[in-house]
C-alpha cells in the first residue's frame, strides 16, 4: 500500500456514501470533526482505502474504492489498537 493522501484526486462521492454510515453508527457525536485522515492505494493502483477517524482511539471508518471503475466497493472499521495490541482503544 502506498500513501497517496497528498496527491489523490476525488474519484467518488465519498461523503454521499459515508454520511449515512456515520449517522447510523455515530449519531451521538455531532461535534466530531469528520474528515479524511489518509488514503492508501494498492501498488497496482486498483484500490484505494480511505481512512476517516471515528470517535475511538486508533480506529477508522475505512472506505474501499475501486479506482479504474470509480466505484465504492464497501467499507470496514479498522481498529488499529486491536490489530496491533496497542493500549486499549477508548471512546473520546
Amino acid at each position: 500500500m502506498c500513501d497517496v493522501t497528498g496527491s489523490a484526486a476525488e474519484i467518488v462521492d465519498l461523503w454521499g456514501y459515508a454520511d449515512p454510515i456515520i449517522d447510523a453508527e455515530y449519531h451521538n457525536c455531532p461535534a466530531w470533526e469528520w474528515r479524511v485522515a489518509h488514503i492508501y492505494e494498492t501498488s497496482d493502483q486498483q484500490y484505494q482505502h480511505i481512512g476517516i477517524p471515528v470517535p475511538r482511539d486508533n480506529t477508522y471508518l475505512t472506505v474501499v474504492v475501486g479506482v479504474p471503475d470509480r466505484r465504492i466497493v464497501g467499507h470496514y472499521l479498522l481498529d488499529l489498537g486491536a490489530l496491533y495490541e496497542l493500549p486499549e482503544s477508548r471512546t473520546k
